[in-house]
């Protein structure tokens, strides 16, 4: 039955660095946030409610036949997540149970690093090629900081849906042994052991 795995946290916490690790060692499919909100944000600009909405019209049913698909083992799914958001909140619900009520599992991982960690990640050729919306690194290292100014990212230990989850701090492991440690916290079967 696929799963999900959500990957949360605030932006440059390492969220697409690991999930591709992860996605490589599992076999699952790799769908980090940007695939959808790159080209919205090319139309209607970043944040407000049209471009949540037109986001979530996106994802929802990819990630719906993603769900009901049996040739598709899991999804490693990144999200930065506003926590004190209920809308949010019940979207990131919604996405666990396209998994759930198909016989699936949905896990999240919360990722952290300091404010200073995650604005110096800002520029590095993985994130740029994956995120052409980040080529203008100063732009990126200003949203960075208003971000964590407007909106909670991080849990204070609990999430707020009715799901286990487990945290990693992302500045005391490399992308690569950060995957090694979700796949074993998750009792995941490896399809492949080199990285």
């Amino acid at each position: 039955m696929p799963h999900l795995i959500v990957l949360f946290g605030p932006p440059a916490v390492g969220k697409a660095a690991i999930g591709h690790h992860l996605a490589q060692r599992t076999g699952y499919r790799f769908f980090h946030n940007h695939l959808t909100a790159e080209p919205v944000a090319a139309l209607f600009g970043w944040g407000g409610e049209r471009y949540g909405r037109m986001v979530h019209a996106i994802r929802a049913p990819l990630l719906k036949e993603a769900a009901a698909d049996r040739s598709i083992p899991g999804v490693v799914f990144t999200y930065v997540w506003d926590l004190d958001s209920s809308d949010e909140t019940a979207t990131v619900q919604q996405y666990a149970e396209f998994f759930e009520s198909g016989g699936g599992q949905a896990s999240f991982v919360e990722l952290h690093a300091k404010l200073e960690t995650r604005i110096g990640r800002e520029g590095t050729e993985f994130r740029l090629g994956l995120k052409p919306s980040q080529r203008d690194v100063e732009a990126a290292k200003l949203r960075q900081v208003e971000m964590a100014a407007k909106y909670r990212m991080n849990t204070i230990g609990q999430l707020p849906i009715q799901y286990p989850h487990f945290t990693l701090n992302t500045e005391a492991y490399e992308p690569e042994a950060a995957a090694e440690t979700i796949i074993s916290a998750l009792a995941i079967q490896a399809v492949r052991s080199d990285a």
